[in-house]
């Protein structure tokens, strides 16, 4: 429960300042006045925690915190608590500092007469318009505890989804930074070493020999330089993927490299038909849904595609067709999502396109980790074969011209 320092005047007339625990401002005051006691100040304690998240503000809520919160309050608000009770509850079992912040604030926004989605909305940082709008139309029907449980499901989906990729890429990423690091040592220490040992004996050295010590004197000699024009060229190529412009290269890029271009536009697919259909379900109207979908894709190719769909939705024409036109949906998924149109089960078809293309992503990912290490270790050999050849080949001449 929140701490509040307060400043007051007594039934004595006499300047005081104390601490009380309650749960909002309101109360804080309402118990005050009642044991005579007149605040002129009433403002929140910050704690240590509060300080350092208000210090690093880059620090946010991570999905896998926000879904078991709103799988929380989905139960709460299913089982018949009011709704500021639940947020009280919220408030007492959540762990992360960040969270417990916000929940504070917007339990008191809701004490103080404003409804759920107004005070998410004071928080968009942690909560996106897809879960500000499914509250609103849950708020709206009388439906939040469904709402919020269908919510979850999502939040579920996607992170188990997000989970799954960022598995598959661990193993080859330890792969790469280990070798990477090893091959570093071995180029900068002990190649330069061995050139030593070679340079003593004053023997004419073999090609494949004297180009491997001159990539290691050039690394050695300009190792910093390296290390800072690396550095410079992805922050500004960072940069410039944040304008519009560079964003499309990046997007458009991303969309055609091979392999995981075609897996990045399935997970695209994927995330924009759950999401509509999520929506959907929770009873808000077809463009809003679409509308919403859209900051969800993160792509901008696939953005601009959806807002000419929406544009066209919005001027009579059935979504199924508009879908086709864009070009990058399927013709499966368009004939899916147009058969639902018809019979008036869009949202059931959408997350059965959403279900597949999960299916396939998991299929991919797969075969993608399968793929991935063999050609990693192959690299890696012939990378090492290469040094240690080139390492052994003059030391076998020397020992030829001795023998």
């Amino acid at each position: 429960m929140p701490v509040y320092n307060y400043k007051a005047i007594n039934d004595k007339g006499e300047s005081i300042r104390g601490v009380i625990s309650a749960e909002s401002v309101r109360i804080a005051g309402d118990r005050l006045r009642k044991d005579s006691i007149y605040p002129s100040s009433i403002k929140e304690s910050v704690s240590v925690e509060r300080r350092l998240s208000v210090a690093l503000p880059w620090r946010g809520v991570s999905v896998s915190e926000l879904s078991v919160m709103t799988r929380q309050f989905s139960t709460l608000i299913s089982a018949g608590l009011p709704l500021e009770t639940s947020l009280v509850a919220l408030y007492e079992q959540t762990d992360d500092q960040k969270l417990k912040e916000i929940l504070s604030q917007v339990r008191s926004r809701v004490s103080e007469g404003s409804s759920l989605h107004a005070a998410l909305e004071e928080h968009k940082g942690v909560f996106s318009d897809l879960y500000i709008s499914m509250v609103r139309a849950g708020e709206a029907s009388g439906t939040l505890g469904i709402v919020l449980d269908r919510l979850a499901d999502f939040l579920e989906k996607q992170l188990e989804l997000s989970s799954k990729i960022r598995g598959a890429m661990v193993y080859p990423a330890i792969m790469f930074v280990v070798g990477l690091g090893v091959l570093i040592f071995m180029m900068t220490f002990v190649i330069p070493k061995v050139a030593d040992i070679f340079a003593s004996s004053n023997k004419a050295l073999p090609l494949i020999t004297v180009v491997l010590i001159g990539v290691s004197d050039f690394l050695r000699q300009n190792f910093a330089f390296i290390l800072v024009f690396l550095a410079a060229a992805l922050f500004f190529a960072r940069r410039y993927a944040q304008t519009p412009s560079g964003k499309k290269v990046y997007d458009r890029f991303s969309l055609k490299t091979p392999v995981f271009g075609k897996m990045s536009s399935k997970v695209m697919i994927s995330r924009f038909t759950r999401t509509l259909a999520t929506l959907l379900s929770s009873g808000i109207p077809l463009l809003e849904a679409i509308r919403v979908s859209e900051s969800v894709l993160g792509n901008s190719i696939y953005m601009d595609n959806i807002k000419d769909v929406r544009v066209r939705v919005a001027e009579g024409a059935e979504f199924g067709s508009c879908l086709g036109q864009t070009g990058i949906f399927p013709p499966l998924v368009v004939r899916m999502v147009s058969v639902g149109e018809e019979v008036g089960k869009i949202e059931h078809m959408l997350s059965k396109v959403a279900d597949m293309y999960d299916t396939e992503v998991d299929g991919m990912l797969a075969t993608l980790t399968s793929l991935l290490e063999p050609v990693m270790i192959l690299i890696m050999g012939v990378v090492m074969g290469f040094i240690v050849f080139a390492i052994l080949l003059p030391v076998l001449n020397l020992t030829s011209v001795i023998s």
